[in-house]
């Protein structure tokens, strides 16, 4: 059995024999790993960084919480079977968002942006940022000092991680009605300055790259009395989604599996060892281990008696075809087993119910555990604990071993043992 580990870099892993495995303990970022297809890649970390149009606002009155281009650039991503991972300090968008992570600080200006982006980045450790900031800023403040405060922000943000790269958006438009045309002007010609501004600092050696939206036009911003015309429509948001995709492809590269070029290939490789972030980890038609780690993972054993093991985190197991087994120990944790998938056993180091499709399950720790079944007929064995079992439906094996257990049959011709302790039988 070889170990291989992750360099963070593009690696070929071979595998010599049997039981081989890849971990990806060490990697700065979530991963997701497919021996089935035969590949890995890192997911790219993007903070969203901005006010209030990066927040989502769609109308300052009422829709505050749409997700703005967040959602419309997962879903897109979705779309082509491509994952990112939003990161910041701040959660937001509707239940449906699987990723709401963001840093848009509503109302904020490009100073007070500037007075947190040390601790954001150190925190993150992002491999881009989209940044949309100003509108704040045009309310009161001249184009040229609107200017000096966007290069600030930028020289704080490289000098914060020289790494970083930053993908700078110019500003939606202003509607003018509530908002005055002289605002209105003032954005334009920070939205035209912003090209020299960016290029300068490029030609320095920081990585900043200007990212032009100047095609959106004042239709696309939410119109009084719903707003004060300064958030985009649903409709502008799509299109700014369209705009830092297009950025991401150009620069980072984009094809079926992700973005960016850490990709790594498998061959006869076994196992796989994911991250401390949220990865998923896919299996094939072999037996495979599939070790989540930490984070909230995504495990697919497919075809083979495989093993699953969630690690810290609300994770999902999928087993699939085979005799798998699932080990959890949170209660956010999810297995799901495909009928007459074999013969599925879940380890629990935490109270359980067993999951449609699987037979047996197992108390693990020494901590005073309850364990339920489901119809089938379930085989269940506790710890040294004072444990609580109930068989349900089917013809159920309940076996306490060490405490004084509780032993529920259910319906159906049950066996029950209680080990030692002073245990107690109830039968239907």
């Amino acid at each position: 059995m070889t170990v291989f580990y992750d360099s963070n870099r593009p690696d070929a892993f071979v595998g010599g024999g049997s039981l081989d495995s890849v971990s990806y303990k060490a990697s700065s970022r979530g991963v997701i790993a497919d021996l089935a297809s035969g590949h890995a890649y890192k997911l790219l970390s993007i903070l969203p960084l901005g006010d209030s149009i990066t927040y989502g606002v769609i109308a300052s009155s009422s829709d505050t919480e749409s997700g703005g281009y967040r959602k419309f650039m997962l879903e897109r991503l979705d779309a082509l079977n491509v994952k990112i991972d939003f990161v910041g300090s701040l959660s937001n968008g509707p239940a449906s968002m699987q990723d709401r992570d963001h840093e848009g600080h509503r109302s904020w200006t490009l100073n007070q942006l500037n007075g947190i982006d040390d601790d954001i980045v150190a925190a993150t450790k992002a491999d881009a940022a989209l940044l949309i900031a100003g509108t704040n800023d045009s309310a009161t403040d001249s184009v040229p000092t609107m200017l000096q405060d966007l290069r600030n922000l930028l020289l704080s943000l490289s000098s914060s991680d020289p790494a970083l790269t930053v993908f700078v958006g110019s500003l939606p438009p202003i509607r003018v009605g509530q908002q005055s045309q002289a605002r209105a002007d003032r954005v334009d010609a920070y939205n035209d300055a912003m090209p020299g501004l960016i290029s300068e600092l490029a030609a320095q050696g920081h990585k900043v790259i200007f990212v032009d939206m100047r095609d959106l036009t004042p239709d696309d911003i939410t119109a009084p009395p719903l707003d004060s015309g300064l958030h985009p429509t649903a409709e502008g948001y799509a299109k700014i989604a369209s705009y830092w995709i297009d950025a991401l492809e150009q620069h980072f590269g984009l094809d079926g599996t992700g973005i960016g070029s850490d990709r790594d290939t498998f061959t006869s490789i076994e196992n796989l060892t994911g991250s401390s972030f949220a990865d998923q980890l896919g299996g094939n038609e072999g037996a495979n281990v599939l070790d989540g780690l930490a984070g909230d993972d995504v495990l697919e054993g497919r075809g083979g008696s495989d093993q699953l093991i969630g690690g810290v985190g609300a994770d999902t197991l999928v087993g699939g075809a085979g005799a798998d087994v699932y080990y959890v120990d949170n209660a956010g944790d999810k297995t799901i087993e495909e009928a007459n998938g074999g013969i599925d056993e879940t380890h629990a180091y935490i109270d359980w119910t067993l999951a449609d499709n699987v037979e047996n399950l197992f108390l693990r720790s020494a901590a005073n555990l309850a364990g339920k079944g489901n119809g089938l007929a379930n085989a269940m064995v506790g710890n040294g604990g004072a444990n609580t079992l109930e068989g349900l439906g089917g013809g159920d094996q309940l076996d306490g071993r060490g405490g004084s257990d509780r032993l529920i049959g259910g319906p159906g011709a049950d066996i029950l043992t209680g080990g030692t302790g002073n245990d107690s039988f109830v039968f239907a």
